[in-house]
């Protein structure tokens, strides 16, 4: 088994080496210009959200809300309570989402713009595997960056069972392609 270097500077060292190598960093297919209105990229993995990360995250942020903390008060009242289930907050949803479609929106981006229009769907739980579809809305040329553009996505989130459980816009200033060249 090959030994990692863990130190500071040192996985930096290894990505710029890489490059030295004359292997590409980034994917070939997500720059501005290959993003085409109506297109739809279904993203390749998945993820399933364990009870520890639920617990965790939620109170990584502070978010107290007691649907997703107090299981005796979800017992108590089943009919309001999705079933008497927990459920999962919101942010760790859309973070998981979010994280699901970057591999081919956002290899090539400067920034995140917005998020805007967003909305829960559907209940998600500790169990659940989310997965993430990215649709295409409006592409546009960067008002102050002629090396990017800017790519207005429908960013849906779904669960195994295919049901849509978060929908967002995003806009995301994106590279263009480099001249004479892939990048």
């Amino acid at each position: 088994m090959e030994h990692l270097d863990l130190r500071e500077g040192a996985l930096l060292s290894r990505v710029a080496a890489r490059s030295l190598e004359g292997r590409p960093l980034t994917r070939a297919d997500n720059w501005f210009e290959d993003f085409t209105v109506g297109d739809t990229i279904v993203h390749p993995r998945g993820r399933t959200i364990s009870e520890g990360e639920h617990m965790m995250l939620t109170n990584l942020v502070g978010n107290t809300a007691q649907l997703h903390f107090n299981q005796a008060m979800c017992d108590e009242s089943p009919q309001t309570t999705f079933g008497g289930r927990r459920v999962v907050y919101g942010g760790v949803v859309f973070a998981f989402v979010l994280g699901l479609a970057s591999g081919e929106t956002s290899e090539n981006a400067l920034e995140e713009l917005s998020f805007d229009e967003g909305r829960h769907k559907a209940p998600v739980f500790a169990g659940d595997t989310l997965f993430a579809e990215s649709t295409v809305l409006e592409t546009r040329p960067h008002p102050h960056d002629p090396r990017a553009g800017i790519v207005k996505f429908l960013l849906v989130g779904k669960n195994q069972r295919g049901e849509g459980v978060l929908e967002i816009t995003r806009e995301v200033s994106i590279r263009r392609r480099p001249q004479g060249g892939r990048g």
